[in-house]
């Protein structure tokens, strides 16, 4: 199946999740907008945007910042209506982040 959208792939779970509803900031090639996580695992974060930021360019994604845990350099895996699956583009140095934000809530995406 071809689309004229790469974003738009099926979501498939291929990694362990924690659910987890905070506010956060994507940090755009022009701005920023605010957002909701919804999950989390060592991978990436899944958000959902406001209805009014539904256009936003996926290509202008830079970085997630999440209050309490820091801040990721991300690009766009997948964006489903106002959800969007972000992919943390350095991994090595996010996964220690990550340890220190789930043990201090001691919970973990497993």
């Amino acid at each position: 199946m071809t689309t004229d959208n790469p974003y738009s792939r099926e979501v498939v779970d291929t990694e362990s999740r924690l659910a987890l509803k905070l506010p956060c900031t994507i940090s755009l090639t022009e701005g920023a907008i605010e957002g909701e996580t919804f999950n989390i695992s060592y991978s990436g974060i899944a958000i959902e945007l406001a209805p009014e930021d539904d256009n936003f360019d996926p290509n202008a994604v830079k970085s997630i910042t999440v209050p309490d845990i820091g801040e990721f350099e991300v690009a766009v895996r997948w964006k489903k209506g106002l959800k969007v699956g972000l992919r943390f583009l350095t991994k090595r140095s996010s996964r220690p982040v990550l340890d220190a934000y789930f043990e201090k809530i001691d919970s973990y995406p497993f």
